[in-house]
């Protein structure tokens, strides 16, 4: 499994195209493919070119709404990591959005993003609510 610290410029790009700020970001990529951590809006290169936005988890993470609805249920964020012994999915990071309370109709409609890295399941969650309508928090600053 690869270590990563940041998105990477695939992943940042990704976010962008969902409405994510550049601005927002809390490290950036510079020219030459090394990750700086400093906010990409203090960056004074940034319109150059080769230069691009940072996201850390905890700056992915801060994106998303701990609590959205579906169907009149309250769904709230979760993660884990799923064990390798696992025979489906296993060895992977799991992001989801759990129901606050169960009932039959709310473990129908479970939304989680499975992925060897935290980060992509991050962004991969990013893209399914903003896909589905939802809005995604405003960066702190």
């Amino acid at each position: 499994m690869e270590r990563q610290i940041a998105t990477n410029r695939l992943q940042s790009d990704r976010l962008l195209k969902c409405g994510v700020q550049a601005e927002s970001a809390d490290m950036y990529i510079n020219n030459y493919d090394e990750l700086w951590a400093a906010p990409f809006k203090d960056c004074a290169r940034k319109k150059e070119e080769g230069f691009a936005p940072a996201f850390s988890l905890s700056s992915l993470l801060s994106l998303l709404p701990k609590e959205i609805k579906i169907d009149g249920y309250a769904y709230r964020i979760s993660i884990y990591f799923e064990s390798p012994e696992e025979p489906v999915i296993g060895n992977q990071w799991c992001l989801y959005y759990k129901p606050v309370k169960y009932t039959e109709k709310s473990r129908i409609d479970d939304v989680a993003m499975y992925a060897e890295n935290l980060l992509e399941c991050t962004v991969l969650m990013a893209e399914y609510l903003y896909e589905h309508g939802y809005k995604l928090n405003e960066s702190k600053e």
